[in-house]
């Protein structure tokens, strides 16, 4: 019996139960079936797989590679790719998030023991190699906890937990914060590569939220503590799901 535990995300339940069958008789027994980018986050945050099996061409608003970029910000797990595509544009954004592998469709056992095998070898190995602690990244700047934004002929010490979002208008962008607002010249781009990732997050388009000052949310719009309401984009939500700790009906 094997222990680790391996999350199936596939939307066709033939493929999905092939995979599990063959995983089942390698000895796996802690495996996880999601047919869907919403269901495989839920799984992944009750769950922390330590092996991802993820169909390319999923449905729905997210394939398995834009999944794929959310699922390494949650969890430290890697990513076997299942496809049927040898379409190469595809496997150049595949080749971004730096997959363990790749299984072509048709597969038999054989083809999932052997990179299953030396996948987890790999990510055992690697994890005896890293026990031993790692400075934290340090910020490229003196001030760690604010910004400087330019406000007619001076710059203004903005901390970080006192901006409460980023709107996009035009080539131009409003920083709402808790004393004053400002409107500069810069893209979104711009801003979500000067703000901290771990503070904040863009969740549409025209918008970057800080995260600390989330009241509520829905799968359409988010409340801040400020009383402004910021809409979600539906390619933003689940982004925007895993980068926070909830807690839902099993």
């Amino acid at each position: 019996m094997k222990e680790e535990r391996i999350l199936v995300v596939e939307d066709d339940p033939d493929i999905a139960e092939n995979i599990e069958e063959i995983l089942e008789l390698l000895g796996y027994v802690n495996i996880d079936i999601a047919n869907s980018a919403n269901q495989a986050i839920k799984v992944i945050k009750k769950y922390r797989p330590d092996l991802v099996f993820m169909d390319i061409k999923l449905k729905g608003d997210k394939d398995g590679i834009e999944l794929g970029e959310i699922v390494q910000q949650m969890v430290d797990a890697p990513i076997i790719y299942v496809t049927s595509y040898s379409d190469p544009s595809i496997i150049e954004r595949a080749k971004r998030i730096h997959p363990a592998g790749f299984i072509v469709k048709p597969f038999n056992t054989n083809d999932i023991h052997a990179i299953v095998e030396i996948v987890l070898y790999n990510r055992r190995t690697n994890a005896l190699h890293s026990d031993a602690p790692k400075a934290k990244a340090e910020s490229p700047y003196l001030v760690t906890d604010a910004v400087y934004i330019k406000s007619d002929n001076a710059y203004e010490r903005v901390n970080y937990e006192d901006i409460y979002y980023v709107e996009a208008n035009g080539n131009m962008v409003s920083i709402f914060t808790k004393d004053k607002n400002y409107t500069i010249r810069k893209s979104m781009k711009d801003m979500e590569d000067k703000l901290p990732s771990e503070l904040f997050l863009r969740v549409q388009k025209s918008y970057i939220v800080q995260l600390g000052q989330i009241e509520s949310f829905s799968t359409k719009e988010i409340n801040l503590k400020s009383g402004a309401i910021v809409q979600v984009g539906r390619q933003y939500y689940n982004s925007f799901l895993a980068k926070l700790n909830t807690i839902t009906e099993s």
